[in-house]
Protein backbone atom coordinates (compact mmCIF):
# COMPACT_ATOMS: atom_id res chain seq x y z
CA UNK A 1 0.00 0.00 0.00
CA UNK A 2 1.16 3.65 -0.59
CA UNK A 3 1.84 6.62 1.26
CA UNK A 4 -1.78 8.24 -0.16
CA UNK A 5 -3.84 5.12 -0.01
CA UNK A 6 -2.36 4.97 4.06
CA UNK A 7 -3.30 8.61 4.31
CA UNK A 8 -7.16 7.93 2.69
CA UNK A 9 -7.40 4.91 5.65
CA UNK A 10 -6.62 7.18 8.11
CA UNK A 11 -8.58 9.82 7.67
CA UNK A 12 -11.60 7.54 6.71
CA UNK A 13 -11.19 6.24 10.41
CA UNK A 14 -10.82 9.85 11.97
CA UNK A 15 -14.16 10.67 10.12
CA UNK A 16 -15.91 7.88 11.44
CA UNK A 17 -14.94 7.93 15.32
CA UNK A 18 -16.25 11.89 15.50
CA UNK A 19 -19.14 11.02 13.18
CA UNK A 20 -19.98 8.27 15.85
CA UNK A 21 -19.02 10.37 19.24
CA UNK A 22 -21.24 13.11 17.81
CA UNK A 23 -23.93 10.96 17.71
CA UNK A 24 -23.77 9.36 20.87
CA UNK A 25 -23.28 13.20 22.64
CA UNK A 26 -26.37 14.72 21.06
CA UNK A 27 -28.14 11.52 22.05
CA UNK A 28 -26.99 11.51 25.61
CA UNK A 29 -30.47 11.64 28.12
CA UNK A 30 -28.75 13.50 30.44
CA UNK A 31 -28.50 16.12 28.20
CA UNK A 32 -32.01 16.19 26.66
CA UNK A 33 -33.38 16.57 30.01
CA UNK A 34 -31.18 19.61 30.73
CA UNK A 35 -32.72 20.93 27.05
CA UNK A 36 -36.21 20.00 28.51
CA UNK A 37 -35.48 21.79 31.84
CA UNK A 38 -34.29 25.14 30.44
CA UNK A 39 -37.21 24.93 27.79
CA UNK A 40 -39.75 24.79 30.61
CA UNK A 41 -37.71 27.06 32.74
CA UNK A 42 -40.15 30.21 33.28
CA UNK A 43 -38.74 33.76 33.37
CA UNK A 44 -39.87 36.13 35.43
CA UNK A 45 -41.53 38.68 33.68
CA UNK A 46 -39.67 42.58 33.66
CA UNK A 47 -42.21 44.62 34.63
CA UNK A 48 -42.40 48.16 32.68
CA UNK A 49 -40.68 51.18 34.12
CA UNK A 50 -43.15 54.09 35.14
CA UNK A 51 -43.58 57.35 34.25
CA UNK A 52 -40.68 59.31 34.99
CA UNK A 53 -41.35 61.26 37.89
CA UNK A 54 -41.59 64.64 35.95
CA UNK A 55 -44.52 63.36 33.85
CA UNK A 56 -46.50 61.91 36.62
CA UNK A 57 -49.32 63.47 37.52
CA UNK A 58 -48.70 65.57 41.48
CA UNK A 59 -50.56 63.77 44.46
CA UNK A 60 -53.86 65.32 44.84
CA UNK A 61 -54.27 67.81 47.64
CA UNK A 62 -55.99 66.96 50.88
CA UNK A 63 -57.76 69.50 52.29
CA UNK A 64 -57.53 70.39 55.69
CA UNK A 65 -60.07 70.54 58.44
CA UNK A 66 -59.12 73.71 60.86
CA UNK A 67 -60.65 73.52 64.49
CA UNK A 68 -60.03 76.37 66.67
CA UNK A 69 -60.59 76.93 70.43
CA UNK A 70 -61.41 80.52 70.83
CA UNK A 71 -60.02 82.22 73.94
CA UNK A 72 -63.50 84.25 74.65
CA UNK A 73 -63.05 84.42 78.50
CA UNK A 74 -64.88 82.39 81.20
CA UNK A 75 -67.00 80.32 78.43
CA UNK A 76 -66.95 78.30 75.10
CA UNK A 77 -66.82 79.02 71.09
CA UNK A 78 -65.19 76.64 68.58
CA UNK A 79 -64.73 77.86 65.18
CA UNK A 80 -64.18 74.89 62.34
CA UNK A 81 -63.24 75.31 58.74
CA UNK A 82 -64.22 72.12 56.92
CA UNK A 83 -62.73 70.98 53.67
CA UNK A 84 -65.35 71.88 51.45
CA UNK A 85 -65.31 75.22 52.41
CA UNK A 86 -68.17 75.39 54.60
CA UNK A 87 -67.75 76.63 57.62
CA UNK A 88 -69.03 76.28 61.78
CA UNK A 89 -69.63 77.98 64.93
CA UNK A 90 -70.45 75.81 68.49
CA UNK A 91 -71.42 78.58 70.82
CA UNK A 92 -70.56 82.29 70.96
CA UNK A 93 -68.76 83.08 74.74
CA UNK A 94 -69.83 85.39 77.52
CA UNK A 95 -68.93 88.52 75.94
CA UNK A 96 -72.01 89.97 73.48
CA UNK A 97 -69.16 91.66 71.29
CA UNK A 98 -65.34 91.10 71.67
CA UNK A 99 -63.40 88.78 71.80
CA UNK A 100 -65.42 86.68 69.22
CA UNK A 101 -65.92 89.83 66.83
CA UNK A 102 -62.29 90.23 66.72
CA UNK A 103 -61.73 86.55 66.02
CA UNK A 104 -64.23 86.46 63.52
CA UNK A 105 -63.20 89.75 61.73
CA UNK A 106 -59.24 88.34 61.81
CA UNK A 107 -60.70 85.41 59.86
CA UNK A 108 -62.80 87.18 57.44
CA UNK A 109 -65.97 85.85 58.42
CA UNK A 110 -69.06 87.19 56.89
CA UNK A 111 -71.11 84.13 56.24
CA UNK A 112 -71.67 81.52 58.46
CA UNK A 113 -73.23 78.05 56.83
CA UNK A 114 -73.91 76.47 60.29
CA UNK A 115 -74.00 78.06 64.01
CA UNK A 116 -74.97 75.48 66.84
CA UNK A 117 -75.98 76.18 70.98
CA UNK A 118 -75.07 73.64 72.86
CA UNK A 119 -77.33 74.86 75.89
CA UNK A 120 -78.91 77.98 76.91
CA UNK A 121 -76.41 79.06 79.55
CA UNK A 122 -74.80 82.77 79.16
CA UNK A 123 -71.01 81.95 78.94
CA UNK A 124 -72.27 80.14 75.54
CA UNK A 125 -74.94 82.30 74.26
CA UNK A 126 -73.94 85.82 74.98
CA UNK A 127 -71.73 86.47 72.22
CA UNK A 128 -74.17 85.17 69.33
CA UNK A 129 -76.00 88.45 69.89
CA UNK A 130 -72.94 90.29 67.54
CA UNK A 131 -73.02 87.03 65.05
CA UNK A 132 -76.40 87.03 64.58
CA UNK A 133 -76.70 90.61 64.18
CA UNK A 134 -73.54 91.09 61.95
CA UNK A 135 -72.72 87.84 60.04
CA UNK A 136 -74.96 86.24 57.89
CA UNK A 137 -75.97 82.72 59.07
CA UNK A 138 -77.69 79.96 57.39
CA UNK A 139 -78.42 77.35 59.47
CA UNK A 140 -78.94 77.27 63.45
CA UNK A 141 -79.01 74.07 65.98
CA UNK A 142 -80.31 74.31 69.11
CA UNK A 143 -81.56 72.23 72.01
CA UNK A 144 -85.40 72.37 72.95
CA UNK A 145 -84.54 72.91 76.31
CA UNK A 146 -85.61 76.64 77.68
CA UNK A 147 -83.09 78.28 80.23
CA UNK A 148 -86.71 79.53 82.59
CA UNK A 149 -83.92 82.12 84.43
CA UNK A 150 -82.27 83.26 81.76
CA UNK A 151 -84.07 86.50 79.93
CA UNK A 152 -81.05 86.62 76.85
CA UNK A 153 -81.35 83.22 75.62
CA UNK A 154 -84.93 83.48 75.20
CA UNK A 155 -84.41 87.01 73.27
CA UNK A 156 -81.40 85.56 71.07
CA UNK A 157 -83.63 82.82 70.09
CA UNK A 158 -86.90 85.57 68.99
CA UNK A 159 -84.18 87.17 67.25
CA UNK A 160 -82.68 83.97 65.00
CA UNK A 161 -86.32 83.76 64.77
CA UNK A 162 -87.01 87.26 63.45
CA UNK A 163 -84.33 87.08 60.73
CA UNK A 164 -85.80 83.88 59.44
CA UNK A 165 -83.12 80.91 60.19
CA UNK A 166 -83.04 77.89 59.31
CA UNK A 167 -83.70 76.21 62.95
CA UNK A 168 -82.99 72.61 63.60
CA UNK A 169 -83.23 70.39 66.00
CA UNK A 170 -81.15 67.75 66.09
CA UNK A 171 -81.67 64.48 68.18
CA UNK A 172 -79.22 61.96 69.69
CA UNK A 173 -78.32 59.74 66.69
CA UNK A 174 -78.22 62.25 64.12
CA UNK A 175 -75.75 62.56 61.31
CA UNK A 176 -75.46 66.26 59.90
CA UNK A 177 -74.58 66.47 56.33
CA UNK A 178 -72.24 69.34 56.71
CA UNK A 179 -69.53 68.14 54.73
CA UNK A 180 -71.11 65.02 53.55
CA UNK A 181 -68.67 63.22 51.20
CA UNK A 182 -65.83 63.38 53.98
CA UNK A 183 -66.55 64.61 56.80
CA UNK A 184 -68.72 62.35 59.48
CA UNK A 185 -70.67 64.57 62.12
CA UNK A 186 -72.50 62.24 64.39
CA UNK A 187 -74.74 64.08 67.47
CA UNK A 188 -74.04 62.13 70.63
CA UNK A 189 -76.59 63.77 73.09
CA UNK A 190 -78.90 66.54 72.91
CA UNK A 191 -82.36 67.72 74.58
CA UNK A 192 -84.86 67.02 71.07
CA UNK A 193 -88.11 67.18 73.93
CA UNK A 194 -89.47 70.57 74.68
CA UNK A 195 -88.66 70.77 78.16
CA UNK A 196 -87.61 74.51 80.80
CA UNK A 197 -85.39 74.52 83.94
CA UNK A 198 -83.21 76.95 85.44
CA UNK A 199 -80.71 74.10 86.88
CA UNK A 200 -77.28 74.53 85.81
CA UNK A 201 -76.79 70.34 85.95
CA UNK A 202 -79.75 69.42 84.14
CA UNK A 203 -78.92 72.39 81.22
CA UNK A 204 -75.46 71.45 81.32
CA UNK A 205 -76.42 67.66 80.82
CA UNK A 206 -78.88 68.97 77.21
CA UNK A 207 -75.95 70.21 75.39
CA UNK A 208 -75.14 69.17 72.19
CA UNK A 209 -72.80 66.67 72.08
CA UNK A 210 -70.94 66.13 68.12
CA UNK A 211 -68.08 63.73 67.21
CA UNK A 212 -66.99 65.56 64.02
CA UNK A 213 -64.24 62.95 62.23
CA UNK A 214 -62.31 63.89 59.02
CA UNK A 215 -59.51 60.97 57.52
CA UNK A 216 -59.78 59.06 60.58
CA UNK A 217 -59.16 61.55 63.20
CA UNK A 218 -61.73 62.73 65.74
CA UNK A 219 -63.06 65.54 67.58
CA UNK A 220 -65.27 65.26 70.40
CA UNK A 221 -67.21 68.66 71.36
CA UNK A 222 -69.01 68.15 74.88
CA UNK A 223 -70.36 71.88 75.64
CA UNK A 224 -70.82 71.63 79.21
CA UNK A 225 -72.03 68.17 79.73
CA UNK A 226 -71.44 66.85 83.38
CA UNK A 227 -71.12 62.92 84.93
CA UNK A 228 -74.25 62.20 84.22
CA UNK A 229 -74.35 62.29 80.55
CA UNK A 230 -70.78 60.96 80.40
CA UNK A 231 -72.14 57.78 81.86
CA UNK A 232 -75.40 57.35 79.64
CA UNK A 233 -72.93 57.66 76.55
CA UNK A 234 -70.91 55.27 77.58
CA UNK A 235 -73.86 53.16 78.19
CA UNK A 236 -74.68 53.65 74.50
CA UNK A 237 -71.40 54.07 72.60
CA UNK A 238 -68.72 52.47 74.53
CA UNK A 239 -65.91 52.56 72.70
CA UNK A 240 -67.22 54.43 69.67
CA UNK A 241 -66.79 58.16 71.98
CA UNK A 242 -62.86 57.03 71.02
CA UNK A 243 -61.27 60.80 69.67
CA UNK A 244 -58.13 62.07 69.21
CA UNK A 245 -59.18 65.32 70.70
CA UNK A 246 -61.62 66.39 73.20
CA UNK A 247 -63.31 69.53 74.13
CA UNK A 248 -63.17 69.38 77.69
CA UNK A 249 -66.80 69.46 79.14
CA UNK A 250 -67.84 72.22 81.82
CA UNK A 251 -64.86 74.08 81.33
CA UNK A 252 -62.49 71.78 82.94
CA UNK A 253 -64.70 71.58 86.51
CA UNK A 254 -64.86 69.07 88.45
CA UNK A 255 -68.39 67.65 87.57
CA UNK A 256 -66.76 66.28 84.04
CA UNK A 257 -64.36 64.51 82.22
CA UNK A 258 -64.50 61.21 84.79
CA UNK A 259 -61.81 58.28 84.61
CA UNK A 260 -64.41 56.14 83.38
CA UNK A 261 -65.27 58.81 80.61
CA UNK A 262 -61.84 59.27 79.51
CA UNK A 263 -60.74 55.53 79.49
CA UNK A 264 -63.71 55.11 76.51
CA UNK A 265 -62.65 58.60 74.34
CA UNK A 266 -58.74 58.13 74.89
CA UNK A 267 -57.91 61.32 73.81
CA UNK A 268 -53.87 62.41 72.96
CA UNK A 269 -55.28 66.10 72.89
CA UNK A 270 -57.62 67.81 75.56
CA UNK A 271 -58.30 71.61 74.97
CA UNK A 272 -59.81 73.20 77.91
CA UNK A 273 -61.77 76.99 77.50
CA UNK A 274 -61.92 78.91 80.69
CA UNK A 275 -61.09 82.09 81.61
CA UNK A 276 -58.02 83.51 83.56
CA UNK A 277 -57.94 83.77 87.05
CA UNK A 278 -61.94 82.93 87.47
CA UNK A 279 -64.03 82.95 90.30
CA UNK A 280 -64.80 79.23 89.20
CA UNK A 281 -61.17 78.01 89.95
CA UNK A 282 -61.78 76.10 86.76
CA UNK A 283 -60.17 73.97 85.67
CA UNK A 284 -60.12 72.08 88.94
CA UNK A 285 -57.09 69.84 89.88
CA UNK A 286 -58.74 66.53 89.81
CA UNK A 287 -60.11 67.34 85.89
CA UNK A 288 -56.24 67.79 85.16
CA UNK A 289 -55.23 64.96 87.34
CA UNK A 290 -57.86 62.88 85.30
CA UNK A 291 -55.94 63.87 81.98
CA UNK A 292 -53.13 63.56 83.25
CA UNK A 293 -53.05 60.20 83.79
CA UNK A 294 -55.06 59.33 80.62
CA UNK A 295 -52.16 60.69 78.65
CA UNK A 296 -53.50 63.65 77.13
CA UNK A 297 -51.37 66.61 76.34
CA UNK A 298 -53.48 69.29 77.68
CA UNK A 299 -54.41 73.28 76.20
CA UNK A 300 -55.49 76.22 78.20
CA UNK A 301 -57.21 79.31 76.39
CA UNK A 302 -56.25 81.16 79.67
CA UNK A 303 -52.53 80.55 79.02
CA UNK A 304 -52.25 79.92 75.43
CA UNK A 305 -54.66 82.03 74.07
CA UNK A 306 -57.00 80.82 71.44
CA UNK A 307 -55.76 77.07 69.67
CA UNK A 308 -55.87 75.28 66.57
CA UNK A 309 -55.90 71.84 65.46
CA UNK A 310 -55.88 71.03 61.94
CA UNK A 311 -56.45 67.58 60.23
CA UNK A 312 -55.26 66.96 56.98
CA UNK A 313 -53.94 69.29 54.68
CA UNK A 314 -50.49 69.27 52.67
Amino acid sequence: MNLKALLSAALISVGLLVSSAATNIYASPSLDSLTVSAASLELPAVPEAGAPAALRPPLKAVPALNAYFISVGQGDAEYIELPNGKNVLIDGGPNPNAPLAAFLTQHNVTKLDYVVLTHPHLDHYAGLDYVFSHVKVENFYDTREDNTGAAGAKAIRNKIAALGVNVIYPAAGDNLDWDPAEVQVKVLNTCSNAGGSNSGPVLNNCSIVLKVTYQNTSILYTGDMQFDTEAALISAYGSQLQSDVLKVGHHGSNTATSPAFLNMVKPKYAYIEVGANNTFAFPAASTLANLQAAGAAIYRTDMGGTQEFRIGGN
